[in-house]
């Protein structure tokens, strides 16, 4: 018998580096939410990875932080243990980025409530930098340098790091398709500052109340971790390496070998050079100002 698809009630669509690892896990905390353990499925958009184990199907019981899940039985798998009182998410930065998506979500769902979290998109590009770094898929040790390089358009490995903050043309996407009433945009500089209010509004928005637990349980954030013995790390990351040892020991136990061996506390994450910072922004000008005039939000003063 064919298994009846999964319909998804909502989807928080990005941006990267724009704080959705924080919103999936308050959202998480919910007893109506239902979010799967892959926090990034990317079904609904076209992008690739360098990394074998992104395509590789998701082991039952274990999280993951990204996989490209192009199987829609695989997809459905991952919302096997909902429960029909909950509302079921997706939480994809890419649904973003690939502009195409909004359509195949409208398809998927027309009543599907879109979540948006906008970042200056500077701070972005250079948080974005910065992780690639550390995390060994960025080579460059300049992010000023890195902007003349080679652009690679593959989403794993990613490295178009001003091209991304151009949000006019993502969000518009999904005004084109969407009710506006439908569509939630978040400020990143906004609601990190204001979490509670900010978390409350968002389970506003989906038609929920956020329960005193959902902020009692710690939440964990996708921060970048300052790294040393690089080299070493470098080496461990060669994918036949990484292959062996993901067969021998699970991907939690990896994450705290790498923090503890490879973690660097006394260091913190170098900043954006204020000139630099400045200088880029004006790149933005009109790309700001139209998505201001789309979203009746005026991005101009927020992002100084």
């Amino acid at each position: 018998m064919k298994k009846k698809n999964v319909t998804i009630d909502f989807f928080l669509v990005g941006a990267a580096r724009c704080g959705t690892t924080t919103l999936y896990n308050y959202l998480n905390n919910s007893n109506d939410v239902f979010l799967p353990r892959v926090k990034e499925p990317n079904f609904f958009s076209e992008v690739d990875s360098p990394k074998n184990e992104d395509f590789k199907p998701p082991v039952p019981g274990i999280k993951y932080h990204a996989k490209i899940i192009n199987d829609v039985n695989v997809y459905n798998d991952l919302y096997i243990e909902a429960s029909n009182t909950q509302l079921k998410g997706d939480t994809s930065p890419s649904y973003i980025w690939d502009t195409n998506v909004a359509k195949r979500i409208f398809k998927h769902n027309p009543k599907a409530k879109i979540i948006i979290s906008l970042r200056h998109p500077v701070d972005r590009a250079y948080s974005h930098y910065i992780m690639n770094y550390y995390t060994g898929v960025e080579n460059t040790s300049s992010f000023e340098d890195t902007l003349d390089a080679p652009k690679n358009p593959v989403w794993g490995s990613c490295n178009q790091y001003l091209e991304m903050g151009r949000y006019y043309n993502q969000v518009k996407a999904y005004y084109d398709v969407f009710p506006k009433e439908q569509i939630k945009i978040l400020i990143y500089e906004d609601w990190t500052k204001k979490l509670e209010s900010e978390i409350k509004e968002l389970f506003k928005f989906l038609g929920l109340i956020a329960a005193d637990s959902v902020f009692r349980t710690p939440v964990d954030s996708n921060k970048i971790e300052p790294l040393k013995k690089k080299a070493l790390l470098n080496v461990l990351r060669h994918n036949k390496i990484k292959a062996l040892i993901k067969n021998a020991i699970s991907q939690e136990l990896i994450d705290a070998l790498k923090s503890s061996f490879f973690g660097d506390n006394s260091k913190e994450i170098e900043k954006i050079n204020p000139e630099l910072r400045q200088e880029l922004s004006l790149k933005y000008k009109e790309d700001i100002q139209k998505l201001s005039e789309l979203t009746e939000i005026d991005f101009r003063e927020k992002w100084q």
